[in-house]
């Protein structure tokens, strides 16, 4: 890889490495407990004292400045051990390497939070404190703003979205910025403002990829995907990288959800196909694993032919009682009619909220393992909301034991 691709997609753990700060061996097992326990790989370094809050927070700037092409990635690696090891600012730091430099200014206003601001979704003081969060948790801005409720999931998607057009140059900033501004004002879709705004969407209109299958074999949230979709915008990377480095899925698993993604587009298996093949290998962390399940293909092919029919989670919302059949009915005309998935729509329409529909999606996981049955999921569900419990707690506590999958 050159220096030019290797600075456009550095990560922490990597700028930690090569600034002497934690060692090689450290920084492995920190991604295989990230990919484990499904937190990013930033909490789980400040979790275990591999580093510091502080020295976190001087990687993360550090590889902004490299990523926005302000600082080249050799002087990023020296001025992160300096600022660590002399416990001092970063662009102090940089003075000291390169005192006879003239300062560059560090490129701001395409980062999600500068154009947050600019089409009125936040504001200086809630970017601010986001980011501060952001920093101590490792969670994406975006996403730390949609948990404190200044942002909706459809304006964090819409504002990604306007920021990969920005990025790729597909219209004027100014002018993107305009449409989703108009978007937010009068409660429009954003590709509805571009089309009047005569900037064409179709760039980065979405259509069923490795994001969808994913979640469709429910190996991946919404939450999740939406995560996911802000690293790869924010960071750069494609959207596999993004997955599994903030490990929802291992490497091996999202390589094959890959390849059959290119058999759907040929015609040589149907979505509900893939999403089940996808589904036996979730689990698998190395490609020898990967080749042993996969060399029973026609055996599990024959599974899905005898197989009953899945569960999906609007029925178990249903089941539960968290909506009724004429909600199921309008959210469904409506995501048909937008062309989104049914769980965004009902998310959106405030039909259910993202806990419940975290908690039905946990049932789903062990439905589809047969682990337990739909009188018990639903029961589960009713009783974790109504006394704040996860669904396993809810389970240990009706001793059907919370299975492991």
């Amino acid at each position: 890889m050159s220096e030019e691709a290797l600075a456009a997609t550095i990560q922490i753990g990597d700028l930690l490495v090569r600034s002497g700060l934690m060692s090689s061996e450290k920084l492995d097992e920190a991604n295989r407990l990230a990919f484990k326990m499904r937190l990013p790989i930033g909490r789980i370094l400040t979790m275990h004292g591999h580093v510091t809050e502080a020295m976190l927070a001087k990687a993360i700037e550090i590889q902004a400045r490299i990523k926005d092409k302000a600082l080249p990635l050799d002087h990023g690696v020296n001025a992160l051990k300096v600022s660590c090891r002399d416990d001092i600012e970063v662009d102090e730091a940089l003075n000291r390497l390169m005192p006879k430099a003239k300062p560059t200014v560090v490129p701001t206003s395409n980062r999600l939070g500068e154009i947050l601001m600019a089409a009125g979704y936040a504001s200086p003081k809630q970017v601010e404190e986001a980011m501060i969060h952001a920093a101590d948790t490792g969670l994406p801005l975006g996403m730390v703003l949609l948990s404190k409720g200044v942002l909706t999931r459809t304006g964090l998607n819409s504002a990604l979205t306007a920021q990969r057009l920005i990025r790729q140059g597909v219209s004027e900033r100014d002018k993107i910025l305009f449409a989703l501004k108009e978007a937010r004002l009068r409660a429009r879709s954003l590709t509805e403002s571009l089309r009047n705004q005569a900037i064409d969407p179709s760039p980065i209109e979405q259509e069923f990829g490795i994001g969808e299958l994913l979640v469709l074999a429910g190996i991946v949230s919404e939450s999740q995907l939406m995560s996911a979709r802000e690293s790869e915008v924010v960071d750069g990377k494609s959207l596999e990288k993004a997955i599994c480095e903030s490990g929802f899925a291992s490497e091996p698993c999202v390589q094959t959800a890959s390849q059959l993604l290119k058999m759907i587009k040929e015609g040589m298996l149907f979505e509900n196909q893939a999403a089940a093949i996808v589904k036996k290998i979730q689990f698998v962390t190395s490609y020898d694993e990967l080749n042993k399940v996969l060399a029973g293909i026609d055996e599990i092919q024959d599974e899905l032919a005898e197989e009953k029919p899945e569960i999906q989670i609007p029925e178990i919302l249903k089941k539960a009682g968290l909506i009724s059949d004429k909600e199921l009915q309008i959210a469904t005309a409506l995501a048909l009619a937008n062309r989104q998935p049914l769980l965004k729509t009902l998310l959106d329409a405030k039909l259910v909220n993202e806990k419940n529909l975290d908690l039905a999606n946990q049932c789903k996981i062990y439905l589809d393992h047969n682990l337990i049955q739909l009188e018990q999921a639903t029961i589960a569900i009713v009783y974790a909301i109504e006394n704040n419990l996860t669904i396993d707690e809810t389970l240990d506590c009706f001793g059907w034991s919370a299975p492991v999958v």
